[in-house]
């Protein structure tokens, strides 16, 4: 007993001392810019034992209950150079607080070109970057095949590029616009293998790049930043084909790069819908109706110095098209009242387009000025012949009808002329900024239109009441000239926050002059025509708070505008002067989670003021059936918008999560009131008048997460969005509410198990429902029209499959089934796409393909759209069967 009292008190007295000797140590492992690195190791060892942890999102790490004063710390992560330091602690304190730690980004050599071992995903307040090395490519890859690879980033089926649920407007390359921004050229030529990282910015402008902060509301765009060793050689690629039912395809682009100097030129003829600049193959069209092209162009840049460069772009193309289409359209009245219409249109149109842009800049260490003037002419040539039908119904009886025969011929010219100079000044004092901008725009739109139209009128029993007959000439003419000057003063508080004062100044000046005449005699109708101009004049006066730290960011501003709308009738003596005065606030947060994670928060407002049209009180008759009627008590339009996103990167599985939530709610929203009269022999005219009202919102919401298996051989991705929309209209001067529901989930896989294989299978489900609410809006025949839905199931799959001897078979697969569409047609496509190609030449430059394109011979467009008391749902043409023999060479070569 005595032997387990001593063996009792020795465990006791030892764990004393243990618990007395225990001490927490606690750091932060950060970048060379100070931003926290998440998931870092950090290694304990002592000479008796070793411990390790992981560091937070913020970078930051604890290590409790050590007992060894001296010991060896080892922080390693991927990327960076693993550090290792020696302490030795006096065991005086019971928490140790460590300087920070900081890690350098490491490299490797491999076979003799340096590459620098970085994240796939890096997460900045305004960019999400992408390491392009991290995804597996095939050979003799584009930008595009890229694309569809990185996460949170989709290209639609008609050719738009989604980033982040939101479109991409411009694609830069190395910082610069490549032919224009155009998004296509650049993702449809660029090599893949000449792409170090592409870089999502939300884009405020050349005041927040310049000075640092973001200004207003922003635009989605993507730079392509190339290898800084790889900017001395060329690319480019030829395509030559021919096709059954007169199907061809020519098409070259070369890009060559010397250090400062980058050359590129394109050409492109072609019938099978290729598109535009550079198109390699045509297999994902989706353009409205028959499309023939004729396209060329230039882009040159020069870095002439470290301070002068210049970069611009010209381009000109022919377009032919031909659409036939079909739009069945409901409109809804209060008294029970439904209007329908069925519109088949044939349109055949030819459109010349020149684009002469240039841009020249000069940047020192505290100046920078671009002037950037471009051009823009074109003219187009459209013949129209469309049939039409509407019908009037109260409660399931027709009470009237119509039918209109239409020919139109019609053709305009439009050049513009506009130039841009910016200028910033960095004073001695750091962030001290003068900011200056100036933007003149002129152009001068001409067009004639030449009608024949004959409307027979019936009654409820279909007997023909009466006929009418117009013909018709319209001469337009519509010159406009405006200005914008705004000057930003910027002074610094500290070194991260500073307060900035602007001044903005805007006139826009237009003269329109509308002559109608008799066709048939060329006379003027004086009641027909119109004469009139008007100016619109704002000065405004803002200031904010601007906050930019390493982790938080913010804004907090304030914008007076007074306005002056002044405008003239010529023709019928009116004048309008309308003064306004809007008050709009500027909110942004954005807080750098770490380089895995940010979330922000934008607040904007801007004013839309009514137009001209909108305003003055004078009856439009062009269409008798529809006259539209100006009201001088309009008021403007006060837009608020909310935008939320929040995203997310795990570095050690590759995850993403991309998630936001925006809305939109509009003040004073100026919209048409269209009210119905029966004039003799039981006609339909509808009459348009505008009115402002309140209570329209839209707000929605969409996320992306993408889950990569077995080294990205696999990837799963999941997107979704909810978007409801709250619209207000008027009809028969009753206000008519317009819920819209928009749901839609997808799925989507990337299987790339190895070189011999890619497919990408997706599934996508679609619900959209609308309903209508008014004062009289209750009783069981409204609703069964009321309430519209409509649902999409789009199957899809895409893939190629690589054989020996440079043998490759391809398929892409598109099964739409539509349920809730009005009329008849195919409206459930299955559209098949396959080829076989076969490489050759040196690195496989050469390709050989055949192309089946829509196996099935189903092509076609539908879609619907919500406007106001309307609900339309249209049905075009598209290219349909056709097969093609195209050779391709693609030419790469740069010196590292």
């Amino acid at each position: 007993m005595k032997a387990f009292f001593t063996l009792f008190a020795l465990l006791l007295l030892n764990g004393y001392l243990y618990s007395q000797g225990r001490y927490e140590i606690r750091g932060m492992v950060l970048d060379t810019s100070g931003i926290g690195i998440g998931g870092a190791t950090v290694k304990l060892t002592s000479t008796n034992d070793s411990v390790s942890v992981r560091t937070s999102d913020d970078g930051e790490f604890v290590l409790p209950g050590i007992i060894w004063p001296r010991f060896l710390l080892t922080i390693s992560n991927l990327g960076y150079q693993t550090i290792e330091k020696d302490y030795d602690f006096d065991g005086s304190r019971f928490v140790f607080l460590l300087e920070p730690l900081i890690l350098q980004s490491q490299s490797y050599e491999l076979d003799q070109i340096s590459i620098l071992a970085k994240r796939a995903v890096i997460i900045k307040k305004d960019t999400i970057e992408y390491q392009a090395r991290n995804y597996r490519l095939r050979e003799n890859a584009f930008t595009e095949d890229l694309l569809k690879k990185l996460p949170g980033i989709s290209i639609s089926r008609d050719g738009n590029l989604i980033a982040q649920g939101k479109m991409v407007t411009r694609v830069k390359v190395n910082g610069k616009d490549f032919f224009g921004g155009d998004v296509e050229t650049a993702i449809k030529n660029i090599p893949a293998n000449l792409i170090e990282k592409i870089q999502v910015i939300d884009d405020y402008g050349d005041k927040a790049r310049l000075t640092g902060g973001t200004d207003g509301r922003y635009q989605k765009i993507i730079n392509i930043k190339t290898w800084a060793n790889l900017r001395k050689g060329y690319f480019g690629n030829a395509s030559a084909g021919n096709g059954n039912e007169g199907r061809y395809q020519f098409s070259a682009l070369g890009n060559y790069f010397n250090n400062n100097r980058e050359t590129a030129f394109y050409g492109n003829l072609n019938n099978n819908n290729a598109g535009m600049p550079g198109a390699e193959y045509a297999l994902n069209s989706a353009m409205n109706g028959l499309t023939t092209v004729s396209a060329t162009g230039f882009n040159y840049r020069e870095k002439y110095n470290k301070a002068i460069s210049s970069y611009g772009s010209y381009s000109f193309s022919k377009i032919r098209n031909d659409l036939r289409s079909e739009t069945f359209r409901q409109n809804i009245y209060p008294d029970n009242i439904l209007i329908f219409n069925n519109d088949t249109t044939n349109n055949k149109s030819v459109a010349y387009n020149h684009i002469f842009q240039w841009t020249m800049e000069y940047e020192d260490s505290l100046n920078f000025i671009q002037v950037s003037p471009v051009f823009n002419f074109n003219k187009r040539n459209t013949n129209r012949d469309a049939f039409l039908t509407q019908s009037k119904q109260n409660y399931f009886r027709i009470t009237d009808s119509l039918e209109q025969f239409t020919l139109e011929r019609m053709s305009s010219s439009a050049p513009l002329i506009s130039s841009r100079i910016v200028g910033n000044h960095k004073f001695g004092k750091s962030g001290r900024n003068l900011f200056a901008e100036v933007v003149l725009r002129s152009s001068n739109n001409t067009s004639e239109q030449n009608t024949n139209a004959m409307m027979l009128f019936y009654d409820k029993t279909g007997s023909l009441t009466r006929d009418s007959v117009q013909r018709q000439f319209l001469k337009n003419e519509n010159q406009s000239f405006s200005t914008t000057a705004r000057l930003s003063y910027i002074e610094p508080l500290n070194k991260n926050s500073r307060i900035e004062l602007g001044y903005a100044f805007g006139y826009s000046n237009y003269i329109n002059d509308r002559e109608a005449h008799r066709a048939d005699i060329r006379r003027k109708i004086d009641s027909l025509s119109n004469r009139y101009a008007y100016s619109f004049t704002t000065n405004t006066v803002s200031l904010s708070l601007r906050h930019n730290g390493a982790k938080h960011s913010y804004t907090v501003g304030l914008s007076i505008q007074p306005t002056l709308l002044e405008g003239e009738s010529i023709s019928k003596n009116i004048n309008i002067n309308r003064e306004g005065l809007n008050i709009v606030p500027e909110l942004s947060y954005g807080y750098l989670i770490s380089t895995e994670k940010s979330f922000s928060i934008n607040y904007a407002a801007s004013s839309n003021p009514p137009s001209y049209l909108q305003l003055q009180p004078v009856t439009d008759v062009t269409n008798p059936q529809y006259p539209v009627t100006g009201n001088p008590t309009l008021k403007s339009e006060l837009w608020h918008n909310v935008d939320i996103s929040y995203n997310s990167f795990n570095i050690e599985t590759g995850k993403t999560l991309f998630a936001s939530v925006a809305g939109t709610f509009i003040q004073d929203q100026v919209v048409a009131n269209t009210i119905l009269v029966n004039k003799d022999d039981n006609i339909i005219s509808q009459e348009t008048l505008f009115e402002n009202v309140n209570g329209s919102f839209m707000i929605g919401g969409s996320y992306n997460f993408s889950l990569p298996i077995s080294e990205r051989k696999y990837v799963v991705d999941l997107n979704g969005s909810v978007n409801y929309n709250h619209n207000i209209s008027m009809s028969n001067s009753e206000k008519i509410g317009g819920r819209n529901l928009i749901m839609s989930q997808a799925m989507r896989m990337q299987i790339n198990p190895g070189d011999h294989l890619e497919f990408y299978p997706s599934v996508v489900y679609t619900y959209n429902i609308n309903r209508y609410s008014m004062g009289t809006f209750n009783n069981f025949y409204i609703d069964q029209y009321n309430s519209k839905e409509l649902s999409t199931w789009a199957l899809g799959a895409s893939g190629r499959l690589n054989l020996l001897s440079g043998w490759i078979l391809g398929i892409e697969a598109d099964k739409n089934i539509n349920k809730g569409f009005s009329g008849t047609g195919k409206t459930n496509p299955f559209i098949l796409n396959t080829y076989i190609e076969r490489r050759f030449f040196k690195n496989k430059s050469g390709a050989l393909r055949f192309t089946g394109f829509d196996m099935f011979d189903q092509n076609t467009s539908v879609g619907r759209t919500i406007l106001n008391n309307a609900i339309m749902d249209n049905r075009s043409n598209r290219l349909g069967r056709y097969y093609m023999l195209l050779f391709t060479l693609n030419l790469n070569k740069f010196e590292a």
